[in-house]
């Protein structure tokens, strides 16, 4: 598993750091829809995390998505990600704060790459318990000029 996950993750990484390193800014990218998109997207799982609407954490992926955890777990497809959320869910509980913070964001032609910090609150025995990390995220552009979630990533 862990092999696959380093198959999966480096050429997703490195090609990350490239952009990042020589990308287009995204204030210059001037696609008010990508900007839109990632508002939306975050703002959307920050409160869809403490109602347990699996549905709408997965409305912004493509059908052919794929969520790599922080263990390496890979899951493939929007369908198996919305599973995963509820599966969460059932486990953990409801998220009794969240927090995102979208760092960078660079757009490469029909991709962009945005990294920044995530972590989810809840309560254990009374007390609030955070968990947090890195994230990357790649937005793809539709044929349509809207932009959906291509890969996500939670980084160690």
């Amino acid at each position: 598993m862990r092999q696959n996950f380093l198959q999966s993750i480096v050429p997703i990484a490195v090609s990350a750091l490239l952009v990042l390193a020589t990308g287009v800014s995204a204030e210059h990218s001037g696609d008010p829809k990508l900007h839109h998109a990632i508002e939306k997207a975050n703002s959307e799982w920050a409160a869809a995390m403490k109602t347990g609407d699996a549905a709408v954490i997965v409305a912004p992926y493509t059908d052919n998505a794929v969520f790599i955890g922080f263990d390496g777990t890979c899951t493939q497809g929007r369908t198996e990600i919305e599973k995963m959320y509820r599966a969460r869910f059932d486990r953990a509980g409801l998220a009794n704060s969240t927090k995102i913070d979208s760092k960078r964001l660079v757009v490469d032609g029909d991709l962009a790459y945005e990294s920044g910090y995530a972590e989810i609150g809840s309560l254990k025995d009374g007390k609030l318990s955070t968990n947090g990390g890195r994230f990357l995220t790649v937005w793809q552009r539709q044929t349509d000029g809207d932009w959906k979630i291509l890969r996500n990533v939670v980084l160690p």
